[in-house]
């Protein structure tokens, strides 16, 4: 448990100093830009994201998944990489030759060439990124990995202070900052590991490459899928409402991500140890206890963000006074996504890994009907519970096609605290009268739930503090 721990601890670093600097960079960023220039900001962003999640073609996810059966793990990586390189290669040239389509595609202006220019030089830089620190991460490295996640996240806080506090004060402040901090970032990280793109003695293996390619494909149709869940509030606010809309949901989002601290925490450290737990054949019972670790501390972070929404407006701005009511929905994405890491084993062990096109499907789809009867009425709060009753048919489908592929644990009590989660948020986003002690009852309830968690975990602590004495 002593070499669990210390990994656990070395892969939270990062993400732990990262919302400390977000915690700096997000009222920075929304004291001096406005919603509505945020919102064409967070456009430039999340348009980065769904080309990035293509253009990997789910080869990242097959190198984790080949990385403990390689022998020559050096030509594993630079065979990973090809593929997706060159695509972004070919992408960033088209963008930089056509940037005025791109530049009214993602501001609904021609004009900022320059801007979409650097979007395509972008795309490239974050596949390197990518890749360097994933094999930084298979090879558990956790403090490096820490490390220089917190370095390219500091990097980008003081270009984001350099550009508002001295140039500019709009959209284009927060997209030159991003920018030059990630590239920056990136560069450092480039040279330190430039020993990874040797290429002298290097020969592509096209049979390594259709086997990555073979269970990467489906990854990166669900994948694909999944980052346009995430997306599609956004989306539909572009089509439906208005780039200030956009703003206060972008901005929201950035505070429900501070539960991504524990999301990406626990799912660097998770990955590679869950399949060489599988490899070991470790006993079920050590699959269900981080399980159910997993869910009790996530149920009680969702209820701390919740008790603690007036603060988000107080962190942002008053022009983000909506962000109280769109919190507990949006809280829900990184809570069920962490917690299913952990119930959709199944689905990974099986090699199966066609099954999360149909997990996508089936959370896009109340997305989507949710999305167009909700947002033209509703705005940004209409996106927030799109987004939240989507992640919770995400977990649901992850967990049923997992259970049908895997021995497996029972999961009642997830579904009963999920539930109560899903009511919290629904409460939270209407000004209602009484709303703090309705949290609090149903944070006890929650706790209700899974008491026998709580009491094995406190079982485990005891023990260890005996064996301590005795020692």
């Amino acid at each position: 448990m002593k070499p669990f721990m210390k990994k656990l601890f070395g892969f939270s670093i990062g993400p732990v100093g990262g919302a400390f600097i977000s915690f700096i960079t997000i009222p920075v960023t929304t004291h001096f830009v406005s919603p509505a220039e945020y919102g064409k900001a967070s456009m430039f962003i999340l348009f980065q994201t769904l080309i990035g999640t293509f253009l990997y073609l789910g080869v990242d996810q097959a190198y984790t998944r080949e990385y403990h059966e390689a022998d020559n793990k050096a030509d594993l990586f630079r065979n990973a990489l090809l593929i997706p390189l060159g695509l972004a290669a070919a992408v960033c040239a088209v963008i930089v030759l056509d940037s005025h389509f791109v530049s009214r595609v993602l501001f609904g202006e021609g004009r900022y060439v320059l801007a979409s220019a650097l979007f395509g030089i972008m795309i490239v830089f974050m596949v390197l990124e990518r890749f360097i620190l994933l094999s930084i991460r298979m090879k558990e490295r956790a403090f490096e990995y820490s490390f220089f996640n917190l370095l390219i996240k500091a990097v980008l806080l003081v270009a984001t202070l350099v550009f508002v506090l001295f140039i500019r004060r709009d959209f284009l402040a927060v997209l030159y900052s991003t920018v030059v901090g990630q590239i920056l970032g990136d560069l450092y990280l480039i040279i330190r590991y430039r020993r990874y793109f040797l290429v002298k003695h290097f020969r592509p293996d096209k049979r390594l490459a259709a086997r990555l390619l073979k269970f990467g494909l489906p990854l990166a149709v669900a994948a694909s899928v999944t980052s346009l869940l995430n997306s599609f509030g956004r989306l539909s606010l572009r089509a439906w409402s208005s780039y200030e809309e956009i703003g206060i949901y972008a901005a929201t989002l950035k505070i429900a991500a501070l539960l991504s601290i524990v999301q990406t925490s626990f799912t660097n450290f998770w990955v590679p140890t869950a399949y060489r737990w599988f490899n070991e054949k470790r006993r079920m019972v050590y699959f269900k206890l981080v399980s159910e670790g997993v869910l009790l501390v996530m149920s009680w972070l969702f209820f701390t963000i919740l008790t603690c929404k007036r603060l988000v407006v107080l962190l942002l701005s008053p022009g983000y006074a909506d962000a109280a009511y769109l919190i507990g929905f949006l809280c829900l994405q990184p809570v069920l996504y962490t917690v299913s890491e952990t119930t959709t084993l199944g689905i990974v062990f099986s090699k199966k890994s066609y099954l999360n096109i149909w997990v996508s499907f089936i959370s896009i789809a109340p997305c989507l009907l949710l999305s167009v009867l909700l947002i033209p009425h509703f705005g940004a709060v209409g996106a927030a519970v799109s987004t939240g009753v989507s992640y919770v048919f995400f977990f649901w489908g992850r967990s049923f096609f997992s259970e049908k592929n895997w021995e497996g644990f029972p999961l009642r009590k997830h579904f009963w605290v999920t539930a109560v989660m899903f009511l919290a948020a629904l409460a939270n986003a209407f000004p209602l009268k009484g709303i703090e002690l309705l949290n609090i009852a149903l944070f006890l309830a929650v706790s209700g739930i899974q008491m026998p968690a709580i009491k094995n975990i406190w079982n485990m602590f005891r023990a260890k503090q005996l064996n301590l004495e005795k020692s």
